[in-house]
């Protein structure tokens, strides 16, 4: 009687937690996050909060934004850096429709996101 509890409890966890991922269909629509897209944002010039206030307007449009932060060094061009896709830089294409820059390609040694996007002077 236990062990049938147990195993209906387990059940019941799985079912909460697993299956919605598991079992959820696609959707005729895709979304930027149907892939796994993650994100850095680097400010790279003089403006406070810049890359906060970009962080938050990505993020509201769904992409997941893993680090936000100041730049080493002052930019006077936004870089959209794509760290995975060097053929079609897929990755940035699809950060480029919510914040204009100069896409480009840089390999990801550390593999830590897909896109970096270093805020330049020019970024409005």
């Amino acid at each position: 009687m236990l062990r049938l509890m147990w195993v209906s409890l387990m059940f019941v966890f799985l079912a909460i937690t697993v299956a919605p991922f598991v079992f959820r269909g696609k959707s005729s629509g895709e979304s930027i996050t149907d892939q796994r897209l993650d994100v850095i944002v680097l400010n790279g010039t003089r403006r406070n909060r810049l890359a906060y206030s970009v962080t938050r307007y990505l993020r509201s449009k769904g992409i997941d934004v893993l680090y936000y932060g100041n730049a080493d060094t002052l930019y006077a061009q936004t870089l959209i850096i794509d760290r995975r896709d060097s053929v079609n830089l897929t990755n940035a294409k699809k950060v480029a429709r919510y914040v204009k820059g100069k896409i480009i390609y840089m390999p990801d040694t550390d593999n830590i996101a897909s896109v970096y996007i270093i805020l330049g002077n020019d970024y409005r």
